[in-house]
């Protein structure tokens, strides 16, 4: 994705907002630690459920831990597991993915049955399965995200390079006699970054659902980590009287996922117009 595409995916100016809101929470997590008024660990049972004031503007949790600076540092463990997660899950996928359209035959019938194979279970359910073999904790729950979402990334890359590799310009560089492993480095992964970056940023956003969703359950990141998923479930008990406690890291969890699919939207807007100017010049 040159950067003219760029431009034209971020002249919306919901695009605009979302990459500024992101940036904003971004800042954020990476300073928590001097913007967090209190330890975000700091239990204080004689100041449990305390209403919102000057010394703790959000109040407290049920073992009387600031809301404020959880809050803070929640997004620093989900939005880099998210991002470690995503970036393995495309790296496996992409490899495969083009091995398997560019070679075909053997290679790709092989890798196809994998993809379908793993396409065909249900996904939460198999994340469950595999985050409950483990074991709770950051590993399982990286592994069990991986494992799961690394098909779908495959098969669409496929289909990419399965296009590409009919281009008159990778007969040509294969007829000088570039090697498999060059022209798939050199000619194929280039053209293939515009569908990478949307395939990456709409997966972040899945993938930290994923991880919040897992840590509600008790399988995910555990306590007493500050992370948005472990204090909705934390909070669970004391909803009716106390729902701020849910409700807010909820809505941490839900703006930035929306920001980032909307962000992936607009990539994916402008990568179709970049994709249609390029038909109308060759035509």
């Amino acid at each position: 994705m040159n950067r003219t595409s760029l431009l034209d995916a971020f002249r919306s100016p919901m695009a605009a907002a979302a990459l500024s809101f992101l940036a904003v929470v971004a800042a954020i997590s990476a300073f928590a630690p001097l913007l967090a008024p209190c330890d975000p660990e700091a239990v204080d049972m004689g100041n449990r459920l305390a209403p919102f004031s000057l010394s703790h503007p959000l109040g407290t949790d049920h073992l009387g831990r600031d809301v404020l600076s959880r809050l803070l540092h929640g997004g620093r463990h989900t939005l880099l597991l998210a991002l470690a997660a995503s970036a393995a899950t495309m790296a496996i996928g992409l490899a495969l993915g083009i091995v398997s359209g560019y070679f075909g035959g053997f290679a790709d019938d092989a890798i196809q049955w994998f993809v379908q194979l793993f396409q065909g279970l249900p996904g939460l359910s198999f994340m469950l399965a595999i985050a409950g073999t483990l074991g709770p904790g950051a590993a399982s729950l990286f592994i069990a995200v991986v494992i799961t979402s690394w098909a779908d990334f495959s098969r669409i890359v496929r289909g990419e390079t399965l296009k590409l590799r009919e281009e008159h310009y990778v007969e040509a560089v294969r007829a000088m006699g570039s090697g498999h492993g060059r022209i798939m480095l050199r000619h194929l992964m280039p053209n293939l970054l515009g569908p990478i970056v949307v395939l990456f940023t709409v997966r972040i956003g899945r993938t930290m659902l994923a991880i919040a969703s897992l840590s509600f359950l008790g399988l995910g990141l555990q306590p007493p980590l500050p992370d948005w998923g472990v204090m909705v479930s934390d909070a669970r008990t004391y909803f009716r009287s106390y729902p701020h406690l849910m409700i807010l890291p909820g809505m941490c969890i839900a703006a930035v996922s929306l920001a980032i699919n909307l962000l992936g939207d607009a990539l994916r807007d402008g990568w179709d117009a970049r994709t249609e100017r390029n038909g109308e010049e060759w035509r």
